[in-house]
């Protein structure tokens, strides 16, 4: 799972599933598909659901530690690029 944020920054989703079609990237939500991007070539699309992969890979979510010793676990967010 990951969060991302749309191309035209309007919508934050938890997404378990992402996929690309006619140069389009959806997110598979519970309930509902959502277009979270367009690009202008299938090859950019592919970049794109790459750089989503890249993201899952290097770990969704990572401590802090603050001053007094407590740990907070923090979600990163995936930003669609606007081109």
């Amino acid at each position: 799972m990951i969060i991302i944020r749309s191309q035209d920054r309007l919508d934050l989703m938890r997404v378990n599933r992402v996929e690309i079609s006619n140069n389009r990237v959806y997110a598979m939500l519970e309930d509902d598909i959502r277009k979270i991007g367009e690009y202008e070539s299938n090859e950019r699309t592919i970049e794109v659901l790459n750089g989503i992969q890249d993201a899952i890979i290097a770990g969704t979510k990572f401590d802090i530690i603050n001053k007094d010793g407590v740990r907070y676990h923090k979600e990163k967010v995936f930003e669609m690029p606007v081109k």
